[in-house]
């Protein structure tokens, strides 16, 4: 009889255990490391509509740039370089890498002189030419050029203002 509730305990309770332990809870949205970052809903700068969550699966860099900024310009060449290199790689949770940039600027002018002469014609463009008033910066807390790396669930691997330490992240998490 003891046997026979024992038994009874495991297939009742078993299944309710193993769904507590196997089952990750929502990440909440925030910009906190492990955080699922802020939807991204905008018009890209060739006109068509993007989502973040379109890129589900990938691994994403965010980059928040001006062209009037001379360190985010030095690193647009960087930025290109990573997606050339990864664009096609897999990582820990995630396969293949794109860079959405979001400028910063007010003016369209030098920011399409800026795309061209940095080369940055893989990425994925966003501006509404409303600086740090924009919506999309207000949402990541961005007054001035920040990255944001996330993985293929939305969630938040590395931020900084520094493009190395972005770089780092990457690579840690890049199977070879």
């Amino acid at each position: 009889m003891r046997k026979l509730k024992l038994i009874l305990l495991v297939v009742l309770a078993g299944p309710g255990f193993l769904s507590f332990i196997n089952g990750i809870p929502e990440p909440k949205v925030g910009l906190e490391v492990g955080d699922k970052v802020p939807e991204i809903t905008a018009t890209l700068l060739n006109g068509s509509e993007f989502s973040l969550e379109s890129l589900d699966g990938k691994m994403v860099l965010i980059d928040f740039w001006a062209s009037y900024d001379g360190e985010s310009r030095v690193d647009n060449h960087q930025k290109m370089k990573l997606q050339k290199e990864f664009a096609n790689g897999k990582f820990h949770n995630g396969e293949g890498f794109v860079v959405v940039s979001i400028s910063l600027d007010r003016f369209k002018s030098p920011l399409k002189k800026a795309i061209e002469e940095d080369g940055l014609t893989n990425a994925l463009h966003i501006c509404d030419y409303q600086g740090a008033e924009s919506s999309i910066a207000k949402a990541f807390k961005v007054e001035k050029p920040s990255n944001f790396l996330i993985d293929g669930d939305g969630r938040l691997i590395a931020s900084s203002s520094s493009i190395n330490k972005v770089t780092s992240s990457l690579e840690y998490l890049h199977r070879n």
